[in-house]
């Protein structure tokens, strides 16, 4: 069978995620900006930001993984009305009789995407805080070894914080990328597969090639990691994208 067009449980599930990430990065960023403290120490071993981000953190994983299940347990009842014996036969019946008012795909392979959407997402912040953890004991160590006491030894630890910050978002960029080509191959989007494959050479460019930029503004040296910066900005506006094309381009998801 399939759904009326109306109904966008995919989208609205990935569109309310994505803007539950803005919230969370500029949340963060607040934090660093109120809770920072000492000028010569990394944020992530201010103890007040990194609590404060893991909570948020925490917070996102409830309410991502609710709007996920509220939306699958919507979707699986409105599959639920038609019995199994009697789904493909109304599906016939449904793009005989009213092929423009019913999804683009069947409300079986929705649910899967739900499904795989509600995984990738709720993996995606829980492995961000086990990252997170991680990496703070990394640097921490790295932070022992370089206080960064004078300028040439904070362009030193930055370095090396930029070459190594790369391997934190590996993984959860992977399952972004996955589940974007796993909704293409579902729809047969080229389009959605050119942009997957792009996305990632700019990752890949920006792990191995790019150059962190660092400002110096007298009070802290501020730098940019690119490979942060793709992964955040793909969490966040870019399934917000993602979800508005969805909505767009196709009926019923």
């Amino acid at each position: 069978m399939y759904l009326n067009t109306r109904k966008h449980y995919l989208s609205q599930a990935i569109c309310l995620s994505s803007i539950l990430g803005l919230i969370a990065q500029f949340l963060n960023s607040i934090s660093r900006v109120i809770f920072s403290s000492k000028l010569n120490e990394p944020d992530m071993l201010n103890s007040v930001i990194f609590n404060f981000n893991i909570g948020v953190q925490i917070l996102v994983v409830v309410i991502t993984a609710s709007v996920f299940i509220y939306n699958r347990k919507q979707l699986k009842a409105v599959i639920a009305l038609v019995g199994k014996e009697d789904s493909e036969e109304m599906g016939l019946l449904q793009k005989e009789f009213n092929p423009r008012g019913i999804s683009t795909l069947r409300a079986e392979s929705i649910y899967q995407l739900v499904e795989i959407w509600a995984s990738i997402m709720v993996f995606t912040q829980i492995m961000s805080m086990v990252s997170n953890y991680e990496y703070k004991r990394f640097v921490n160590d790295l932070y022992a070894i370089i206080p960064m006491e004078n300028y040439e030894e904070s362009v030193v630890f930055s370095q090396i914080y930029n070459s190594t910050h790369g391997f934190k978002y590996i993984g959860m960029f992977a399952a972004l990328i996955i589940g974007i080509v796993t909704t293409a191959v579902f729809l047969k989007d080229r389009f959605l597969k050119v942009i997957a494959v792009i996305i990632t050479v700019f990752f890949f460019l920006a792990f191995s090639l790019f150059q962190m930029i660092t400002f110096d503004t007298q009070i802290k040296i501020i730098s940019i990691v690119w490979t942060s910066v793709i992964y955040h900005g793909m969490e966040t506006v870019g399934l917000l994208l993602f979800s508005i094309y969805l909505a767009r381009h196709y009926k019923g998801l």
